[in-house]
């Protein structure tokens, strides 16, 4: 089994890669040794690699995640929203509910 890893980087930093029964490198993607350590970044690591192979693996930066969205509000949320605003429009007190 080999593992490649596409040389450029994606625009976060972290590299494609691959593990198979490869007959050939692809153009632009190099092999990494069996030997080779690699980070636990990975695949967000820094390689040099020389004739298709990967002479030399080191950490890179992990992005932080992105925020988790706030859910839209459910149906439930969105009509008690509109009997509250209906309340406060025509004076009327709906007590605790």
């Amino acid at each position: 089994m080999k593992r490649i890893i596409e040389i450029l980087p994606l625009g976060n930093g972290a590299h494609r890669n691959q593990t198979g029964n490869l007959d050939a490198v692809p153009e632009g993607w190099a092999e990494i040794p069996v030997g080779l350590t690699v980070p636990d970044t990975f695949p967000f690591v820094n390689i040099t690699a020389v004739n298709g192979v990967v002479t030399s693996i080191t950490a890179g930066t992990v992005p932080e995640p992105e925020p988790t969205p706030t859910p839209a509000p459910t149906d439930t949320e969105r009509l008690r929203a509109d009997v509250d605003y209906i309340a406060i429009m025509t004076n009327v007190d709906l007590g605790e509910v």
